[in-house]
């Protein structure tokens, strides 16, 4: 209104709330990502470039990924409370790729793998890869180079909005996976994690554990976790990127994507939460 004072408010301490609140905000931020770094990934991408080409890796490992097409910058993050800003991928075509290591193989460690990702779908019914259409959002493999990755499957699907995580041999074929099937909202965020267990001959029930939102939905203990021992699952290190918002460029996500870390080992449940 005309002629209106603004009027500045301040906390109990006296500092102005809105300085107050802003303080909060980049606290929540940084404790999130203080968090990550403590569990020591050996890759981190928070994806809140203002433009590319590069997403930085906040590990210190070097693993500096390139922005392909023209993904969207400065989106709204996952974190409630952080400044930090993801990117939005429409239509097809745009992603984040990071070159081969070691270190994001299942077999290397020894201890297994984790990969911790924020994903927003944008849609729910979507084209995809087969005549039953996921797309393979988020992975590592290529032909003959399968390691591991995650399907969304469209909402007129036979397997309505799964969303899935997998490991594979080398050449493909049925991979040993856990899924979570929810009803899902557009422009809604979800945290998800895959743990690979470590392969031996000595653990037979080694196999692939999915959580969404904290919670645990799926692992070899359940009918929605397949045992590595089921499909002959031996994975194996290769020469393909780490991909995200597509694995293959066979099929992308039409969403958004934050946070991307991946760890060498399998995160417990506790850390997940």
């Amino acid at each position: 209104m005309r002629g209106q004072t603004r009027r500045r408010f301040l906390s109990s301490t006296g500092i102005p709330l809105a300085t107050l609140l802003a303080e909060r905000a980049t606290l929540a931020g940084s404790s999130y990502s203080e968090t990550v770094l403590k569990k020591q990934p050996v890759g981190y991408w928070r994806l809140g470039e203002k433009h590319g080409p590069e997403a930085a890796d906040a590990s210190g490992e070097g693993h500096t990924g390139q922005y392909i097409g023209k993904p969207i910058f400065g989106e709204p993050g996952a974190i409630a409370g952080d400044p930090d800003t993801s990117i939005g991928i429409k239509p097809s075509g745009n992603y984040v790729e990071i070159s081969s290591s070691p270190q994001f193989s299942v077999a290397s460690s020894g201890k297994g793998l984790s990969v911790e990702v924020w994903m927003r779908p944008d849609v729910l019914t979507f084209p995809g890869e087969t005549s039953d259409p996921y797309v393979l959002w988020l992975g590592k493999g290529q032909e003959k180079e399968m390691e591991w990755g995650f399907r969304f499957y469209s909402k007129n699907s036979t397997r309505p909005n799964r969303i899935s995580a997998y490991v594979w041999n080398a050449d493909g074929g049925l991979g040993a996976g856990a899924y979570f099937e929810d009803k899902l909202k557009v422009g809604e965020w979800m945290h998800i994690v895959a743990t690979f267990d470590p392969y031996t001959r000595k653990n037979p029930n080694a196999g692939v554990s999915i959580y969404k939102n904290g919670e645990l939905r799926g692992s070899p203990a359940t009918s929605k976790g397949a045992l590595y021992s089921s499909y002959s699952i031996k994975p194996q290190a290769a020469s393909a990127p780490v991909r995200l918002g597509t694995r293959d460029l066979g099929s992308f996500l039409t969403g958004g994507l934050d946070e991307v870390a991946i760890y060498p080992r399998k995160l417990t449940a506790s850390e997940v939460r």
